[in-house]
């Protein structure tokens, strides 16, 4: 019999014998063989003692212990809501996002999806901003830019092409019996051929094509003034624009206008070459066409080539030097070397300018014949007695060297001798004919009484 025990420390003792009991009992032993091994005394209870943990039994469905269900993998109740298994063991992952968290992930990778194939093709960009963003530029679309480029190019090539019309008066001395040719050249350089040279600088291959000559004839201008006209002929009935002869006389200043500098040689749909007159008849035949006539191949114009013109004007005169000059719109074709010709022949070149207003002149279309030596004669000799009068006057001797070939200078001029007229004039001094004409000039001459200053 045991001894009784008193507050916790029964309590406590009871416990242990319990745990102890059931350790003690196999899970195979029946329930009443544990009954009939007990003690049969028991310490009295004074407080109901604290229930042992249950035995573990298969039979029971409700009881699993929480060890071996974590070590076995089962279910765990406290974690429902991550980890749940099925009837044949499929792993299920993490329960999905709120459907309007959902909505939100796939709208967003619509929206980036979409921009970045939208940014991907230049088209669908342009009408993107075009027709979302508003975008005016946008608008345009690729065929469309590929046309405005185009018309571009054909606007800029038809600039390039304008037609150049120049004018000019010209004028010369001597006018009494000075002859003179005019003579008009053209020129042609194939459509591309002149695009890319204006355009990249390259070579030029302009070649010559025809001469036509000036035929000289006067009528009266709408003031009821009469003027001289030059009409460009390849069949003139003379060489020679004008000479002069009895009961022709010629009309200077000659104003020459509307003179072709630039043209396009223009054929139609059928390859027929077209002037400038049949192109504006062409035209004007189209606008009052059918629209369905209109189509027809001869009304399709095309530029084939253009043709640049250089003039050309050689005058002479009885005892004057004969003087040639080439009025041109540069460049030069490439069969004129200016700086050879200038240097060999004498010849002189005068460029058209553009003004402001389009039209292309030249400035100063004025040239004097260089007289023979000879010619100057009796100029030459009336200057040299005024300059030996001048010598014999107290003024001049009064003055130094340099005060006496100032005034020389100043005589020279009062009687129009200009310097390149003085050096002619001085080829008579090595002149044995001059000098003997000059002796005979001189002899018994005396210089008429001057005024005292």
């Amino acid at each position: 019999m045991s001894t009784p025990k008193s507050g916790s420390n029964i309590e406590e003792q009871e416990a242990v014998e319990a745990v102890e009991a059931t350790e003690a009992t196999p899970a195979e032993t029946p329930v009443s063989e544990s009954a009939e091994a007990a003690p049969a005394e028991q310490a009295p209870v004074l407080e109901t003692p604290a229930e042992s943990a249950p035995t573990p039994d298969s039979a029971t469905p409700e009881y699993q212990d929480p060890v071996a269900a974590l070590l076995a993998g089962g279910d765990d109740d406290d974690d429902d809501d991550y980890m749940s298994v099925d009837d044949d063991d499929e792993v299920v992952g993490p329960k999905g996002l709120p459907w309007g968290a959902m909505a939100l992930v796939g709208f967003a990778t619509f929206i980036i999806g979409s921009a970045l194939f939208i940014g991907s093709s230049e088209e669908l960009n342009a009408r993107f901003r075009c027709q979302v963003l508003n975008d005016r530029g946008a608008c345009v679309t690729k065929e469309d830019k590929i046309w405005a480029i185009e018309q571009q190019a054909k606007k800029e090539e038809m600039e390039l092409m304008t037609h150049h019309y120049g004018a000019f008066d010209l004028s010369f001395s001597p006018e009494s019996d000075a002859s003179f040719t005019l003579v008009q050249k053209r020129y042609e350089e194939a459509r591309d051929d002149f695009v890319k040279r204006i355009r990249e600088g390259a070579e030029d291959k302009r070649s010559f094509k025809e001469k036509k000559v000036g035929v000289y004839s006067t009528g009266k201008s709408v003031e009821g003034v009469i003027k001289g006209r030059i009409k460009f002929s390849t069949n003139p009935p003379s060489e020679i624009t004008f000479q002069p002869e009895q009961g022709k006389a010629l009309v200077l200043p000659l104003s020459l206008a509307d003179l072709p500098l630039l043209e396009r040689e223009q054929v139609d749909g059928n390859g027929k070459r077209l002037t400038a007159e049949d192109v504006i008849k062409l035209e004007k035949e189209r606008d009052i066409a059918p629209a369905e006539a209109r189509k027809d191949s001869r009304y399709k114009v095309k530029t084939q080539a253009l043709s640049t013109w250089v003039y050309e004007i050689h005058i002479s005169a009885k005892g004057f030097k004969p003087r040639s000059i080439v009025f041109f719109e540069a460049p030069l074709p490439p069969d004129i070397d200016r700086k050879k010709l200038e240097t060999e022949q004498k010849i002189t070149f005068r460029s058209f300018s553009r003004r402001p207003d389009g039209k292309f002149v030249i400035e100063n279309a004025t040239f004097d014949l260089l007289p023979e030596p000879r010619t100057l004669w009796t100029r030459y000799i009336q200057a040299l007695k005024e300059i030996h009068c001048l010598q014999k006057t107290k003024e001049y001797k009064a003055r130094d060297e340099q005060g006496q070939k100032d005034a020389e200078s100043l005589l020279w001029e009062q009687k129009a001798f200009t310097q390149e007229l003085l050096d002619i004039a001085h080829q008579n001094d090595e002149d044995p004919e001059w000098l003997k004409y000059k002796e005979e000039q001189f002899k018994g001459y005396k210089c008429p009484e001057l005024v005292a200053r």
